[in-house]
C-alpha cells in the first residue's frame, strides 16, 4: 500500500476505527502536535490509539468528508469534516470538527503529524 492508500484507508474506509491498522500505521516514534479551541497539545501513538477506543464507544458512525489530498517529499496534506452519529441518536448526523493534517511518513509508517481543527 502506497503512503496515499493508507491515508485514504485511514479516513474513507474507516481505519480510525482499526487499532490492528493503526498500530500497523503509526511509527513507534509517532508525534503530533494538535491545535484545536482548547490550545495545543503534543500526542504520541497511544494517543491515536486510545482515540479509536473512544471513537468506536461513542459513535455509531464515524465518517470523513475530504476536500483536499495533496501528496509531496514522504508528506501528505488532508483537509476534511469529521462527521459523527452517537450511538443515542444514530439517525442523526452531526459536524463536530472541521481539520487540516500535515502528516509525515518515515520508513512507510507515519512519524509526525499536525492538526488543526475548529469545532463547528
Amino acid at each position: 500500500m502506497t503512503n496515499r492508500e493508507k491515508i485514504e484507508f485511514l479516513y474513507k474506509e474507516d481505519g480510525i476505527r482499526d487499532k490492528l491498522f493503526l498500530n500497523s500505521l503509526i511509527h513507534d516514534d509517532f508525534k503530533l502536535e494538535w491545535d484545536s479551541s482548547s490550545g495545543n497539545s503534543i500526542l504520541d501513538k497511544n494517543f491515536i490509539l486510545n482515540l479509536s477506543d473512544e471513537i468506536n464507544a461513542n459513535y455509531e458512525i464515524s465518517y470523513f468528508e475530504i476536500s483536499h489530498l495533496i501528496e509531496g517529499n514522504n508528506q501528505l496534506v488532508v483537509k476534511y469534516n469529521h462527521k459523527v452519529a452517537t450511538i443515542e441518536n444514530p439517525k442523526e448526523i452531526m459536524l463536530i470538527a472541521k481539520v487540516v493534517a500535515i502528516w509525515t511518513f518515515q520508513d512507510e509508517k507515519i512519524i509526525n503529524g499536525y492538526l488543526i481543527s475548529k469545532p463547528s
